[in-house]
């Protein structure tokens, strides 16, 4: 003859307390894996705001660097006239404008500024410019005829929008400053 073989408890026969126990360890369970969402999700939010940010600080000392060396450009050209050219200008500062926009080309898609900036709603960058010194005799060069002069500048990169409104723009805002020395020449002396 077969044995019985002993059947599971049902439901029905789980007593009461059990019952309201096993709902309790199900509720605290799914409080856990929630909570631990949640967590996560906020570090992930946290950690795209930080990398974006990151993203716009190196774009904005990408922008004030091309700026110095713009200016810097830009005085290798005029060489003597550069001193009357920076003395025309209000406060000494020179801006985009000044040495050519195609410098922050935002339109090209070939690895230039367009791309990274076009997110952020523009790029300029202001280089003020100190009063030169004039310095003295140099090797080579005909002493008390011909120049070097040397200038200190500040440029300062500024991104995004110029009085920003939302948290979107204010999060997409950036400024970086870079300060460097130059020295243009020979130039004559007394220009």
């Amino acid at each position: 003859m077969l044995d019985a073989v002993p059947q599971a408890a049902t439901v029905a026969q789980v007593p009461h307390a059990q019952k309201g126990m096993v709902l309790i360890m199900v509720l605290l369970m799914i409080t856990m894996l929630a909570m631990l969402g949640s967590a996560a999700a906020l570090r992930t939010a946290m950690d795209l705001r930080e990398g974006g940010a990151e993203r716009i600080a190196r774009a904005s000392y990408r922008v004030s660097e091309a700026g110095t060396v713009s200016v810097l450009s830009l005085a290798s050209q005029m060489q003597a006239g550069f001193s009357d050219f920076v003395n025309g200008k209000t406060n000494k500062t020179l801006s985009l404008v000044d040495v050519g926009d195609t410098v922050l080309n935002m339109a090209a898609k070939d690895g230039s500024f367009g791309l990274e900036l076009a997110a952020v709603g523009g790029a300029t960058f202001d280089t003020a410019i100190g009063d030169s010194d004039a310095a003295a005799a140099v090797p080579g060069y005909d002493a008390g005829r011909f120049c070097f002069r040397t200038y200190n500048m500040i440029t300062t990169a500024k991104l995004g929008a110029v009085s920003p409104s939302s948290l979107q723009q204010i999060l997409a805002t950036g400024q970086a400053r870079l300060q460097s020395s130059m020295t243009v020449g020979p130039v004559p002396c007394g220009q």
